[in-house]
């Protein structure tokens, strides 16, 4: 899975390893919200849950690795 990201801040494009970890912070980030969606939904089948986490994950997995610093300072719906 090759992801294409803009360049950063600094004006250079970010290398593989730098682009996996985005990747897993953002991952990370996917599984906290994901599990709290569950809470806040909690009467809900376990393949719910299941669906829920892996499309946060995903989705918060794929944002960081291509917007990077951008996706991190646009978290505002967090605090």
């Amino acid at each position: 899975m090759k992801i294409e990201s803009g360049p950063t801040a600094g004006g250079r494009t970010p290398d593989a390893f730098e682009i996996k970890v985005r990747f897993a912070c953002g991952a990370l980030l996917g599984l906290v919200v994901g599990l709290g969606m569950c809470v806040g939904l909690w009467p809900l089948s376990t393949l719910g849950a299941y669906m829920i986490v892996g499309i946060a994950v995903a989705a918060c997995g794929a944002g960081a690795a291509y917007f990077g610093d951008s996706f991190w300072a646009n978290l505002r719906w967090l605090q």
